[in-house]
């Protein structure tokens, strides 16, 4: 717990800082406690020995004098918590998204998004009390009590050592039950973030849900995992509870052992009164802090397996690093493409996606890749754009080894346009901004015409400030793939992947946007990843790729006439009998 704690403080230097200031704050909260007590103490032993009572008003009004400025203490320290740990949070939480984009989507894809968003939100919301109290609360509990203790050894040296021991004690007895509460609090963690992933999933998949008449089995699923969950947290309180007990009750034995030797000390001679009200007093108020230290303990019994999945996120290393200081220079525009004996396997499959895969594209050439369904084809795309690495082989562009590219830089030369495509919930023009975000008022005019979208967005409510909703709903699947060229144009990178551009395209709309593609290609060395094979038929060279290696090339007469792989699929695709 400790090693996350210092992780999400190192994340903002100033915190250090601000939790001695917390710490400092609560130490003087205990001062005017102990004051307090000490007061009282002298009150009760001029009571008792029958002084003037005129001498009783000095530490009267020091006693109220001490309560207004705890007062004043603690609104000052429950004002200040707050702040401090929500300046963590956003740090933790900028630091998790840079991490996020550091790792890509190689690595993040292999996560729920459920799971993802509940670290990035809920989780970082449970660091709180593990920040703004729990941390400076042990802290300033220990040193509290070992001063308070400190001066009960001054009155006498036995009752303080037992004190002292009992207050060190009460907490270090947390740590027996320190195994079996992190098990539990692993498991409430695992159990909230499938509730979680599985809730979002439900409320994305609504309408297939519906269709197949399949929500209120689903809807019966989420309740079982909602009363997993409720037994997990359950489990979790009562293992917190159980190994604070024994603390909980270190706090009367302390108290009553204390005042008994005190008392004995009393009667036989070797304690005054005075230092027996002494005693009375400070012991209450050396165990204390460790009570609030307690309260500031179960507060932060959910942020504590929040937290490590938290740091665990941060912690990841990317598989893909970023090593290259400066880019080569580009010797000719469009570059040249070449994949070498690419050998790539996915850590969750058995059987590599690519096996020996080797292509070279001239420069300015237009090549597609077609192949069935789970061929490698779209691995090829990863391994170029880098979102994880070769196992064997290399890519090069215009000679160059792409791992002597920055990534920022690689990525820049290559503009995509995805099967899937995806507009952020904003307006038409940050969505088109996304490729160039300096572009001109005549630049976005240009790339929208040149992608044939212009007419269809100037119908639009508001043109290009029209919000297009999540993920692009409020248009058609013709439209976004027409935004999405226009992005691409707009990016102008002088290599270019399709990656089934017309997939997600009624056949109404594939015409047009397969002209519109041609437009896109001109003069960029292109590389085309396609299922529908009426929109490869005008490439200059069609690979077919089966079991991750090409096992014909060829133009499409040609590759028709071989009574091959594509011609079968050409078969299948047109209704021919092969």
């Amino acid at each position: 717990m400790w090693s996350t704690v210092k992780l999400f403080l190192a994340l903002r230097p100033r915190a250090w800082v601000e939790t001695a200031g917390l710490v400092a704050l609560m130490l003087l909260v205990t001062a005017t406690y102990v004051g307090q007590g000490l007061l009282i103490a002298d009150v009760l032993a001029r009571v008792f020995s029958s002084d003037d009572a005129d001498g009783l008003l000095g530490p009267l009004a020091a006693i109220g004098a001490l309560q207004l400025a705890r007062i004043g203490l603690i609104v000052v320290k429950d004002s200040w918590a707050p702040r401090v740990s929500a300046r963590v949070k956003e740090a933790v939480r900028e630091r998790l998204t840079l991490k996020l984009m550091e790792i890509g989507p190689g690595q993040a894809q292999r996560m729920r998004t459920g799971d993802l968003q509940s670290t990035l939100v809920d989780s970082v919301e449970l660091l709180d009390p593990l920040v703004g109290s729990f941390l400076p609360s042990v802290v300033a509990s220990v040193l509290g009590s070992c001063l308070a203790s400190a001066y009960v050894m001054s009155v006498d040296l036995p009752v303080g050592l037992v004190v002292l021991a009992c207050a060190l004690l009460a907490p270090l007895s947390q740590l027996a039950g320190a195994k079996w509460i992190k098990e539990r609090g692993d498991r409430w963690m695992i159990s909230y973030r499938g509730l979680y992933a599985e809730s979002l999933d439900a409320a994305q998949g609504m309408a297939t849900l519906k269709a197949f008449n399949a929500s209120g089995r689903r809807g019966r699923e989420l309740v079982e995992r909602g009363e997993a969950f409720c037994r997990d947290s359950i489990r979790l309180m009562v293992a917190w509870c159980a190994s604070s007990s024994i603390g909980q009750l270190l706090v009367p034995i302390g108290t009553a052992a204390a005042v008994a030797l005190g008392a004995w000390h009393a009667a036989t001679g070797s304690l005054s009164i005075t230092g027996l009200f002494t005693i009375l007093m400070l012991t209450r108020e050396t165990f204390r802090p460790m009570n609030e230290l307690e309260a500031a303990y179960h507060a932060a019994h959910s942020a504590v397996p929040a937290g490590r999945a938290v740091a665990d996120v941060l912690r990841l290393e990317p598989h893909v690093q970023d090593t290259a200081p400066t880019a080569p220079v580009l010797r000719r525009n469009p570059p040249g493409l070449e994949f070498d004996a690419l050998r790539f396997r996915y850590p969750t499959r058995r059987t590599p996606a690519l096996d020996g895969f080797s292509l070279a594209v001239a420069p300015g050439e237009r090549v597609a890749v077609v192949g069935r369904s789970g061929a490698g084809k779209s691995t090829v795309l990863g391994l170029l754009m880098r979102y994880f690495d070769t196992d064997e082989g290399s890519i090069r562009l215009d000679g160059h080894d792409i791992r002597a590219y920055p990534l920022a830089e690689l990525r820049s030369l290559v503009g995509v346009v995805a099967q899937d495509t995806y507009l952020f919930h904003g307006t038409v023009r940050e969505n088109l901004l996304l490729a160039k975000p300096e572009a001109t008022e005549d630049e976005i005019r240009r790339a929208v015409t040149a992608a044939r979208a212009a007419e269809f967005i100037d119908r639009l409510p508001q043109g290009l400030q029209t919000v297009v909703g999540e993920r692009g709903l409020k248009l058609s699947g013709g439209e976004r793939q027409r935004i999405a060229i226009a992005r691409a144009l707009l990016k102008d990178a002088p290599v270019l992947v399709l990656d089934e551009p017309t997939s997600s395209i009624d056949a109404a709309n594939e015409a047009e946007i397969t002209r519109t593609l041609g437009e896109l290609t001109r003069g960029r060395t292109t590389v085309v990843i396609a299922h529908r094979l009426s929109t490869v038929r005008d490439a200059d060279r069609i690979v077919v790729m089966d079991s991750g290696r090409i096992v014909e090339s060829g133009s499409h007469a040609d590759l028709v006439a071989g009574k091959g792989l594509y011609a079968e699929l050409v078969a299948t695709q047109t209704g021919a009998q092969a």
